[in-house]
């Protein structure tokens, strides 16, 4: 688990806008989806070999934002409640790791969004069956 500073978050969901961003986050590079799921002992049956992760850092700026649609949903029944706004949404990331590896995605695109939604929700012992927080 990623420990998230305050204010590396903001939201304002009544204006169709958040984001997330942090710089620099240590994280573990696996190398590939198997030798993450195996702490590195890889799947040699299927010819992924053996690859001990290595340290890295990641940077990323995710940002929300322009309503396109809204939706309020209760269900009582299955104690569950929420506001959610679609809006766009676009993603800038990077990593780096001790072996100078580096990974930089495309220049954030609007148009390559396929679907972002930000809400708030009330469920399980949070819901409140008269709609208050």
């Amino acid at each position: 688990m990623i420990p998230v500073p305050h204010d590396a978050v903001q939201i304002d969901l009544d204006g169709g806008f958040a984001s997330v961003r942090m710089n620099n986050v240590p994280v573990s590079d696996a190398h590939d989806l198997l030798n993450n799921l195996t702490n590195g002992q890889g799947f040699p049956s299927l010819g992924i070999p053996p690859i001990a992760p290595v340290p890295a850092t990641v940077s990323f700026d995710i940002e929300w934002s322009g309503i396109t649609s809204s939706a309020k949903i209760v269900n009582e029944m299955q104690n569950f409640r929420g506001t959610f706004v679609q809006t766009g949404g676009t993603i800038n990331w990077s990593a780096i790791d001790q072996n100078g590896f580096a990974f930089q995605s495309e220049a954030p695109n609007p148009a390559r969004n396929l679907y972002s939604v930000i809400g708030h929700e009330q469920n399980g012992a949070f819901f409140h069956s008269d709609g208050n927080d």
